[in-house]
């Protein structure tokens, strides 16, 4: 049954070992909005101050104007500031590579249209990063521990049946 289980485990690492390239494909696609959105809200601002408001000052008049067009404008606006935010907190988070703190940065709060990019542009691969290795290593590790904890419930389970 270890045998069964060792081998198994396998599938465990190899999903494991993807976890990075995932990140970096997510990573990649990350930068290059958080730059889009980051042009898009400097823009703002310095039509803000050229108008003599703040970003909020300018917000808070699109917001009231009799206009449904400026208003929704100024919601939308509002959405690219917060999602930039979102964004610049999870650059951040993956500065330093694939960290527990990058993982649970995206796992928790990962952008939707991102990591749909980045899943649809991913190809699985043979780890060949350190990172990579260690993920399999973890994964296997952690699909042959959990194996093995449902084998001894099944067979304790089987024993008090009897």
């Amino acid at each position: 049954m270890q045998r069964l289980f060792a081998v198994l485990s396998l599938l465990g690492a190899l999903l494991f070992a993807q976890i990075p390239e995932l990140l970096q494909q997510y990573r990649q696609r990350l930068g290059g909005a958080a730059d889009e959105l980051t042009v898009i809200v400097r823009n703002f601002d310095e039509d803000s101050r050229r108008s003599g408001y703040d970003r909020s000052g300018a917000l808070g008049v699109m917001a009231k104007n009799p206009e449904q067009l400026v208003r929704d404008q100024a919601q939308r606006m509002t959405e690219y500031v917060r999602r930039l935010d979102r964004l610049n907190e999870q650059q951040s988070a993956m500065a330093n590579g694939v960290t527990p703190a990058a993982i649970l940065a995206v796992v928790v709060d990962y952008d939707q249209p991102i990591m749909a990019q980045a899943w649809s542009a991913y190809a699985p691969a043979l780890p060949t990063t350190l990172t990579g290795i260690v993920f399999a290593i973890i994964g296997w590790c952690l699909t042959y521990a959990a194996l093995l904890v449902l084998g001894a419930v099944a067979g304790s389970r089987g024993r008090v049946a009897a």
